[in-house]
């Protein structure tokens, strides 16, 4: 109980944070996330037939707070590319479900009387951040299974604020936020030591795949785990697991006309690896994308990693986890758009921010702690990785995605520190922060 106190009291802390910033950050990824809701409490349905008529937009039906998000300079009889209509039926180009979790903060908000189109992104970022303190607590939970109470509590901040679930997950609906809730989820249980909740821990990783179909590739070395040490409760793992399955195969077959559509209108077209070299490099090190640029602690992940798998030290479930790191960085690696992107940071690869922060809560006690030196550093590295995701939640994005040349044509500009986002950011609060001293300044000047 003290140990869920604590985890309870983190994810407070964290939640109170996150919607404090009340800076949402919408792109094409989230708009049918953000609206599904209104279609299920208003329409009943999981189609966006409402806002569009056969000939394209219909007038006047869009919500006013969303109008300028459809793309008025579309012709009328074009959908906005995030949409797409498939059998008379208008469908979001992206799995569904986290707008099916942003369903009951819309629906506490529309029983409390609050018109709901009128206010899409607050009531939306209250889910976000809500998805993203969640994801704190069950962290929290994986950690105190493998280091002291108070190493868990302070890494768990780590987690909370020195990673992309502040800069990114707190403030987006896409999938990212939503399938790292379920891991983190499933991990936790995993690493409970309770055999009867490893079938639990599949029914959460398969809604994870659900959520984000590429994490596939980070779920499958878990259920080798769970064959190898976990073999009695195998078979239920499975069973469990193939619930969201079918449910997905329903809804594509039932919205996308083919079962095996994954519930999005993508495919699995991005593996099309234009610049693999550039782009291992880039997943980690580059200024405005890399891994261990925005979450400096994690070369300390690496370290701990290295150390534990050599030595044999932690569960024997953090083996797997590295594969399903490694697998993920290599798939990116190959992807058509390693950059991810208009994101700040590295969305791509936030899947595995629970593995990294595992490994350092192995080798806490063990290789940091007793060094002052490493813990020096670690601190450093720490206050690096909060100021650079404070910024992010805070200011981004700053312009340099599409300023002036768009980013996804040109990933040369990736590379760029001296105008890139984080100092672009940088610049924004410092100019921010003038005006408002310029501004106090003045009041006292007339007082």
């Amino acid at each position: 109980m003290r140990r869920l106190a604590v985890g309870l009291l983190l994810s407070a802390l964290a939640l109170a944070i996150y919607l404090q910033n009340g800076r949402f950050n919408e792109s094409t990824d989230t708009f049918g996330n953000e609206l599904l809701p209104i279609s299920i409490l208003e329409q009943g349905t999981l189609t966006f037939d409402q806002y569009f008529s056969d000939q394209g937009v219909a007038p006047g039906s869009i919500p006013a707070e969303y109008a300028y998000r459809v793309s008025p300079e579309l012709p009328n009889a074009t959908l906005p590319w995030w949409f797409e209509r498939i059998d008379n039926h208008v469908v979001t180009l992206y799995p569904i479900v986290p707008g099916l979790l942003n369903v009951p903060v819309f629906w506490a908000a529309k029983v409390a009387g609050v018109q709901l189109d009128l206010n899409v992104v607050p009531l939306t970022h209250i889910t976000t951040s809500v998805i993203a303190a969640l994801s704190v607590l069950f962290i929290f939970l994986c950690l105190v299974q493998i280091c002291q109470l108070r190493t868990a509590a302070f890494l768990t901040l780590s987690f909370a604020f020195a990673t992309a679930v502040w800069s990114h997950n707190s403030r987006s609906i896409n999938q990212h936020g939503t399938a790292l809730l379920f891991i983190t989820a499933a991990l936790a249980l995993l690493l409970a030591r309770r055999p009867r909740l490893v079938p639990l821990a599949g029914l959460l990783l398969a809604v994870a795949v659900v959520t984000r179909p590429a994490d596939l590739i980070v779920v499958a070395p878990i259920a080798v785990y769970v064959y190898r040490h976990h073999r009695h409760q195998f078979l239920p793992f499975v069973a469990l697991s193939s619930l969201p399955a079918l449910l997905l195969a329903g809804y594509s077959w039932a919205y996308w006309g083919t079962p095996f559509a994954l519930g999005q209108g993508q495919g699995l077209s991005g593996f099309t690896a234009p610049e693999p070299a550039v782009a291992l490099l880039g997943l980690l090190v580059n200024p405005n994308r890399g891994l261990l640029v925005f979450s400096p602690i994690f070369l300390f992940a690496i370290g701990c990693y290295i150390w534990a798998l050599r030595n044999r030290q932690g569960p024997p479930l953090l083996k797997y986890l590295a594969v399903s790191g490694v697998g993920l960085y290599l798939m990116y690696a190959l992807w058509s758009d390693w950059a991810a992107g208009h994101s700040y940071g590295y969305r791509y690869l936030i899947e595995i921010t629970p593995a990294l922060i595992l490994a350092i809560g192995v080798g806490w006690e063990r290789i940091i702690q007793p060094r002052a030196h490493l813990r020096a550093l670690f601190l450093v590295a720490m206050m690096a990785s909060m100021y650079l995701h404070g910024l992010g939640a805070m200011a981004s994005p700053c312009g340099f995605d599409d300023d002036p040349d768009n980013i996804d044509f040109n990933h040369v500009r990736l590379w760029d520190v001296a105008t890139g986002e984080v100092a672009r950011c940088t610049t924004k609060e410092l100019d921010a922060w003038s005006a408002r001293l310029v501004a106090a300044d003045g009041q006292g000047s007339q007082t």
